[in-house]
């Protein structure tokens, strides 16, 4: 007796140096993109978080940064569904500081030299 299962399964593509950035507000999405563009990442970007968890599980970013509003947003489901799924991307939320936080946050805008910091911390 046998079975199969219809599942669209895929490896991730590219990995790499790859990064996914995601913010509704396109000036930071853009500003965020191009820093990281210049420091050697292909990046892609979104104005949706949980699009980002697509570009995410298709492309295996090294980095996602990923926006938070407040506790159990879009943001915030997308950075939990990455982790699960996806756990050799590194998460950055950027947003609202909040306590006990699973994933290091940077306030918007982001401070780019923070970022470098966490950056160099999230690739070593």
């Amino acid at each position: 007796m046998s079975f199969s299962i219809d599942a669209d399964i895929r490896m991730p593509g590219y990995g790499g140096r790859r990064a996914v950035v995601a913010d509704a507000d396109r000036i930071q999405r853009e500003a965020l993109a191009g820093h990281l563009s210049g420091r050697g990442f292909q990046v892609s970007q979104t104005d949706d978080a949980m699009a980002a968890l697509t570009i995410i599980g298709a492309e295996a970013p090294v980095v996602a940064l990923l926006p938070l509003e407040h506790e159990g947003d879009e943001g915030d489901r997308a950075a939990a569904l990455a982790a699960m799924l996806y756990p050799q991307t590194r998460i950055l939320m950027t947003g609202q500081r909040m306590q006990n936080a699973p994933f290091p946050i940077l306030p918007r805008p982001v401070d780019l030299t923070a970022l470098d910091r966490w950056l160099d911390e999230a690739t070593a």
